[in-house]
C-alpha cells in the first residue's frame, strides 16, 4: 500500500479583474509512506523558540505567515524548510494563460489548478500502478465556504477514481480531504512559505527568499503561454 501526506496553500489571488493579481502560484508539500510527524514538530518548535526572543506578547508570532512575517522569520524558516524531510512541488500561472471558462468561475478555477495538477502530479510520479490500495491524505487551508468545501471535496474523489483507473483498472485510489486551520497544521505553514516565496519571485524578480528552497522544490509547472515566468539557473 501507498500512502500520500500533501499539504497545499497558495499565494496571489484567484481574480481576474484589473486589480488581481498578475500571476498565481500553488505550493505543496508532501511525505510518502509516512505522515510528516517529526517535520510538524520541528516547525512547531521554531515558532517556539523566535516567540521565546520576542519580549512584548502582541508582538508574538501566532504561526507562520510569509506575508506578515520579518525578513529575519522568513529566513529562519525558509533556512528550516531547506532542512525538512519532504517533497516540494510549485504551480505557477500567468493568468493571461489560463482559458476564459475558468475566468468565468473563480471556484471552478481554484479547484482545477489545486487537485488537477497536484493530484496528476502525485498520481503520476508516486503511486504504483500494481497496488490494490493507495491513500492520498489532502489538506488544504481553511478557506472556502461550506458549498465551495462540498464543490471542491466532489471534484477531488472525482479526479481521483479517474485518475486511479487511467493509471490501473485494480488500482483504488481513497482519497481523505481535510480544510484546517493553518495555526494548528506547520505543514501548511510550510506550504504557504513555498508558494509565496516563489510568487515573489516571478511577480518582483526577487529571488532572495526562492533561493534559499529552489534546490529542495522537485516539481515544477507553470502555465505560461507568453513566457513571463522565469526560474532562471535556481
Amino acid at each position: 500500500m501507498t500512502h500520500i501526506s500533501v499539504y497545499v496553500d497558495e499565494s496571489g489571488d484567484v481574480g481576474f479583474k484589473q486589480k488581481s493579481s498578475e500571476f498565481f502560484t500553488i505550493g505543496y508539500v508532501f511525505t510518502i509512506d509516512r505522515f510528516p510527524t517529526k517535520e510538524n514538530k520541528k516547525i512547531a518548535t521554531l515558532l517556539k523558540n523566535i516567540n521565546i526572543g520576542i519580549r512584548k506578547h502582541r508582538k508574538k508570532i501566532p504561526e507562520f505567515k510569509f506575508s506578515c512575517n520579518t525578513d529575519r522569520v522568513k529566513q529562519k524558516v525558509l533556512r528550516e524548510i531547506n532542512k525538512l524531510d519532504v517533497n516540494i512541488g510549485v504551480i505557477c500561472i500567468s493568468k493571461d494563460s489560463v482559458q476564459s471558462h475558468l475566468k468565468e468561475d473563480s471556484s471552478m478555477f481554484y479547484r482545477y489548478v489545486v487537485v488537477e495538477n497536484v493530484i496528476t502530479t502525485l498520481v503520476s510520479k508516486y503511486v504504483k500502478s500494481y497496488d490494490h490500495y493507495t491513500s492520498i491524505r489532502f489538506v488544504i487551508d481553511r478557506s472556502l465556504s461550506k458549498q465551495q468545501i462540498k464543490s471542491f471535496n466532489e471534484y477531488c474523489e472525482t479526479k481521483m477514481s479517474i485518475r486511479s483507473h487511467q493509471l490501473s483498472s485494480v488500482l483504488d485510489l481513497r482519497p481523505t480531504i481535510l480544510h484546517e486551520d493553518s495555526k494548528t497544521v506547520p505543514m501548511l505553514q510550510v506550504a504557504d512559505y513555498v508558494a509565496s516565496a516563489t510568487q515573489r519571485k516571478i511577480t518582483h524578480c526577487d529571488s532572495t527568499y526562492f533561493d534559499i528552497i529552489a534546490d529542495k522544490i522537485k516539481h515544477r509547472k507553470t502555465w505560461d503561454w507568453n513566457n513571463k515566468i522565469d526560474f532562471g539557473d535556481s
